[in-house]
């Protein structure tokens, strides 16, 4: 994947990236359940960039990356650190790109329940937050499995979100339609059953990756 990673900016003219020092303020969230781990990365990594439902970034950039992953495929994970943090890490913090997070089933689920908890979390500004937390505990959901109670400890994990809100929307009819909306594309992209990336362009240029 290496070799297309400078292509973000400089296959689509986005050109001139500067480098810039940002002071994030990390939050640490109040006390966390103690199982689950890397609250202060995903803080790090996300905290302070705008967002707005599955979007991280200005809505004015002129590259949009838009990312479907699967929460709950246990292979998955490895393509959102080596491939996605690094993008948002290097790129979410200028004024020329926006990421959007697309919950594409991969694991054999139709759709699946921590899709929906990620989702529902977007409906306060920190649906990349919780799905990274998600990916950074996969093995809790492994050894117990992807129950209530565990989507609600990763929300009370998650810096600055109120989770009573985050249970109404969970089974609200508006994040089950954004998640069945994704389901949809993805299958009219005709993308592989692996993550994928697409790179967008301001003249309609496009470029796709995946594993």
């Amino acid at each position: 994947m290496s070799p297309w990673v400078p292509r973000v900016a400089l296959g689509l003219g986005v050109v001139g990236l500067i480098a810039a020092v940002v002071t994030i303020a990390v939050g640490e969230g109040g006390p966390q359940p103690q199982d689950v781990g890397g609250v202060n990365d995903i803080q790090r990594l996300f905290g302070g960039i705008e967002q707005d439902g599955a979007y991280l970034g200005p809505d004015d950039a002129e590259v949009t990356v838009t990312v479907f992953n699967d929460l709950q495929c246990t292979t998955c994970a490895d393509f959102e650190f080596a491939v996605v943090d690094p993008l948002v890490d290097e790129y979410a913090r200028t004024d020329d790109v926006r990421f959007e997070l697309r919950h594409f089933a991969i694991s054999g689920h139709d759709t699946t329940r921590a899709a929906y908890a990620a989702t529902a979390a977007g409906e306060q500004g920190r649906q990349w937050q919780y799905a990274d937390l998600f990916f950074r505990n996969q093995d809790l959901a492994e050894e117990r499995g992807v129950t209530d109670e565990l989507l609600r400890e990763l929300a009370e994990s998650v810096p600055e979100l109120e989770v009573e809100q985050w249970e109404e929307d969970l089974d609200s009819a508006e994040v089950a339609d954004r998640v069945e909306a994704d389901t949809r594309l993805g299958a009219e992209l005709e993308l592989p059953a692996e993550p994928a990336v697409i790179v967008g362009g301001p003249a309609g240029e496009e470029r796709r990756a995946w594993l």
